[in-house]
């Protein structure tokens, strides 16, 4: 899915400070490939996050907690960490690695792309694992489409506040 669905739901800022994204260069830094609604949704949308709770993490940006490159490393070896002393994982956590993260909640759920085949990223479903214990969610969609789905209450995420998200969906920039 593009972006189109997820526009429809929450309407993207008016202006966009971010100037031209270097997509080559963080692949690069990530040594994988980006899937293409990933790409539309970080044009569009910019810094920010989604009904006060969902953050995607964005390329080449200055603040750490928010970088992609940033985040997908330390969300890697907080799970390596995790496996290493025990906790079950289920998914290949050394390289290639099938994990790659590319936002957080409030909450610390950490949302990851399956990188089931590295050379087709827009196939890759989306993953939520819980911060503190062993649940993992599995959605087989793209990035935009499990927003537009999550925050219309298409579908749930069993980790994520009952509450959330809120009858208005919005996004806010930073």
């Amino acid at each position: 899915m593009s972006i189109d669905e997820l526009v429809s739901v929450v309407a993207p800022p008016a202006q966009r400070t971010t100037g031209e994204i270097a997509w080559h260069a963080v692949e690069s830094q990530l040594n994988s490939a980006l899937p293409l609604d990933y790409k539309q949704l970080v044009s569009r949308y910019g810094p920010g996050y989604f009904s006060k709770f969902i953050h995607i993490y964005q390329p080449s940006n200055d603040l750490s907690a928010i970088d992609l490159v940033t985040q997908a490393g330390e969300s890697l070896w907080a799970l390596k960490y995790l496996r290493d002393d025990g906790e079950s994982m289920p998914y290949r956590l050394d390289d290639p690695a099938e994990l790659l993260s590319f936002g957080r909640t409030d909450n610390g759920d950490v949302m990851f792309w399956h990188r089931i085949d590295p050379d087709t990223p827009d196939t890759w479903p989306v993953l939520v694992k819980e911060p503190r214990g062993e649940e993992w969610s599995r959605f087989e969609v793209g990035v935009c489409e499990f927003l537009a789905d999550v925050l219309t209450r298409r579908v749930t995420v069993s980790v994520f506040p009952e509450r959330f998200p809120s009858m208005d969906p919005v996004f806010e920039p930073y």
